[in-house]
């Protein structure tokens, strides 16, 4: 759903885009209550929300993906890509549930697209330092949480017990979604129990002694069996479980911390809860919690108000912290400072003596470009290497890190197969890079040190960015050209792209194929 705000011609407000992003088993039925609430000015704000609500890759009305490997971290870059063809360049983002998870990812990997993050399911899954803050509260709750709110978080064991009862589903869905998928896919009565099931002990667990699951206590029959029926009638039910198949990565990206400001809801019947403290380990500008005495798990469906108020303060706190940021950063030189030096060179004694500024290579469109030959590169000592020089070889291009825990396999194989194949014609050019969790923060010295420890013999370059604004020509060429799971984004450290003789990636593997794997294709191309 793509919904605008109806605006008089002459209206003095400002139109801001912010990406809503719903959860399981709901469905864009969450936000029908919602989107109203948002694209309708308000006197006390100075904006008004332009909506995008799209439904998960697999779910509803969204085509499910025809191959593995679609989790939380590829759904971002799919909306991050719908967006970007939007025209939306910056953005607010909100989530609740697997949509809190998406958006959480969005604020990790686009920090300079994402302007702020609201979610009303504030947690971090997969911390160490998270359980470590949590077990310490057992003894010292006082210390990490608040004490109004510490009896939803503690007793610790009373906590747990609700949350292993409650994500019965997540271990399922999580190892056998195609079968249970089969199940519910083939009865209507059977798909309603299991989704109704969740909107009734999720919206407050005591529920659960209702004859009637309280179902009606917060919602309306139309409004819940619209949901089911979206599943029903577009057979998604399968598509959408096999998410929970593919959080693999997502362990990772929790520990990685987001500058992106964020904000809170914290509903109190909602199943999870983390303390502020806790949340700030990942979220460095954790702005605000707001604490709601009522609510659970469906928010935007059970309390819509409340949740359209907060998005409204998020959203106006977001843009202040936007505007204080830009006045604390350090101003450019005046023009007239430059002009007095200008000026005072020409007064010296001493002629001045005109130089020419250094050449930069031509940098080749990417979008233009056919093949790997035409890009020129720096090799690891700052030289610079034509790419042309490896016509008429099989290339592996791969990005690499020292402190990765794929790193040793993928060296060691890398080794065996440059040793095994090289008198073919095999050529394996390795670029470091740092974006994925900080493991490659070393120079090019100890990159260097490190490499000959692991007795690499391949060809090693420049430390590179692969992702973002700053991505080197070449690897925005190998994404265009070998697009993969994660579309026009490397997933992470070990992306191999295969370059046939002629310059033409061929191939696209991710960090979990080991180099070895990928044999066959190369005695294909070593044979053209």
């Amino acid at each position: 759903m793509h919904v605008k705000p109806d605006l008089g011609v002459g209206d003095d407000i400002t139109v801001i885009p912010i990406l809503l992003i719903h959860g399981w088993p709901g469905s864009i039925r969450e936000f029908y209550e919602l989107i109203p609430k948002l694209v309708t000015p308000r006197p006390d704000h100075k904006f008004v929300l332009e909506v995008i609500a799209p439904s998960i890759p697999g779910f509803g009305y969204s085509q499910a993906p025809v191959q593995q490997g679609m989790g939380p971290q590829e759904v971002a870059v799919v909306f991050y890509n719908l967006m970007k063809r939007l025209g939306f360049t910056k953005y607010y983002v909100q989530g609740g549930n697997y949509g809190a998870k998406i958006g959480s990812v969005m604020a990790t990997l686009f920090p300079n697209t994402v302007l702020g993050f609201h979610t009303n399911t504030p947690t971090i899954m997969w911390s160490p330092m998270a359980i470590f803050y949590t077990l310490f509260g057992t003894i010292w709750p006082s210390f990490i949480v608040e004490p109004t709110l510490a009896d939803r978080m503690y007793p610790l064991s009373q906590y747990l017990r609700t949350i292993i009862q409650e994500t019965g589903h997540f271990h399922l869905q999580a190892t056998k979604p195609d079968t249970v998928g089969i199940a519910l896919s083939d009865s209507p009565a059977g798909l309603a129990a299991y989704i109704l099931e969740k909107f009734s002990a999720w919206t407050d667990v005591g529920n659960k002694q209702a004859i009637d699951g309280a179902l009606l206590h917060k919602f309306s029959l139309t409004h819940l069996l619209d949901n089911v029926m979206i599943y029903w009638t577009t057979n998604t039910i399968t598509s959408s479980m096999r998410h929970y198949t593919e959080y693999k990565q997502l362990w990772v990206l929790d520990r990685i911390p987001t500058d992106v400001p964020t904000w809170g809801i914290k509903f109190k019947y909602n199943l999870c809860f983390q303390p502020d403290s806790i949340l700030r380990l990942k979220y460095k500008n954790y702005l605000h919690s707001s604490i709601v005495e009522d609510g659970g798990h469906f928010a935007a469906m059970e309390m819509p108000d409340v949740l359209a108020d907060d998005i409204f303060d998020a959203v106006d706190t977001f843009i202040r912290f936007h505007e204080e940021k830009k006045k604390n950063e350090p101003q450019p030189e005046p023009a007239e400072s430059k002009t007095a030096e200008t000026v005072s060179a020409k007064k010296s004694s001493e002629p001045v003596k005109k130089t020419e500024p250094a050449k930069k290579p031509t940098e080749v469109d990417y979008m233009k470009a056919k093949s790997v030959h035409e890009f020129t590169v720096k090799d690891i000592n700052g030289n610079e290497v034509k790419l042309d020089r490896y016509k008429g070889q099989v290339l592996i291009i791969v990005n690499v890190a020292s402190n990765c825990g794929y790193t040793n396999v993928h060296y060691k194989q890398l080794n065996e197969l440059y040793e095994k194949y090289s008198s073919k014609g095999l050529r394996i050019l390795a670029f470091p890079c740092n974006q994925f969790a900080y493991q490659e923060p070393g120079s090019p010295e100890e990159i260097l040190k490190f490499t000959k420890a692991k007795q690499v013999k391949f060809d090693l370059f420049e430390k590179v960015s692969v992702n973002g604004e700053d991505a080197h020509p070449l690897w925005n060429f190998l994404k265009r050209m070998q697009g993969g799971t994660l579309g026009d984004f490397v997933k992470w450290n070990f992306s191999k792209f295969i370059v046939d003789k002629n310059g033409v990636p061929v191939e696209r593997f991710g960090p979990n194929t080991d180099p070895l794997e990928l044999v066959p294709y190369l005695e294909k191309l070593f044979e053209q």
